[in-house]
């Protein structure tokens, strides 16, 4: 079977964004990536002194924090421009839940345990692109991993040189994992966002995106 040749494309981020703003319609893309990775000050802050949560009064600070830990990976075969609530309820329906699902909500626990209801974060532009609800200056390619997705040449970076996850772990900022419970779904559909400042290159219809400043 012959492979259709890919095109290379130089395009601002500014070109991407208008033409991620035209997709609405489900298609699968590659990207590449160098995300800075969210960190903790630092590593102890709060310990428990008889059974009690307390601040520590000599905590370790994080020696990765001032030059940042940077997540530099190629994402492939992944999915943009999907309709996520009908994606949801297609699951929901393949597990016998009948009930529509809606969105536009992330689900919050407070203090005492409950669940309560917070709007989503961002605005869409498309189902490609989102961008912030504060100051909608900000722009973020949509996605979600399919079975077909995979990653390769995953690497941390620190200064610039591989650093292996394990030495700094503990400093990452934990992911909400609570984030789609209000879907009541077994296999959650987790859809992902890329600030597209971080975004390096993206493959779509064959053609291989090089972003510029």
């Amino acid at each position: 079977m012959k492979t259709q040749e890919q095109t290379l494309t130089q395009v601002s981020r500014t070109e991407m964004k208008n033409i991620l703003s035209d997709v609405n319609t489900p298609q699968f893309i590659s990207f590449e990536s160098k995300t800075p990775q969210k960190m903790n000050k630092w590593l102890d802050y709060w310990i428990m002194i008889e059974g009690s949560k307390k601040k520590n009064p000599n905590p370790t600070m994080n020696p990765y924090l001032e030059s940042g830990i940077v997540n530099h990976q190629v994402k492939i075969d992944i999915v943009t421009g999907f309709d996520y609530e009908d994606s949801v309820n297609g699951r929901r329906e393949k597990e016998g839940i009948e009930t529509p699902f809606v969105g536009g909500y992330t689900p919050k626990v407070d203090e005492d345990g409950e669940e309560t209801q917070r709007e989503v974060w961002f605005n869409m532009i498309s189902k490609g692109l989102v961008t912030d609800k504060r100051t909608e200056s900000k722009f973020y390619l949509r996605y979600q991993y399919t079975e077909r997705s995979h990653s390769k040449d995953n690497e941390y970076l620190y200064n610039d040189n591989p650093i292996e996850k394990q030495l700094f772990e503990d400093y990452l900022v934990k992911k909400n994992t609570e984030s789609y419970s209000n879907q009541g779904l077994d296999n959650t559909l987790n859809f992902q966002v890329c600030d597209l400042r971080n975004v390096l290159t993206i493959t779509m219809n064959h053609v291989k995106y090089i972003l510029t400043d």
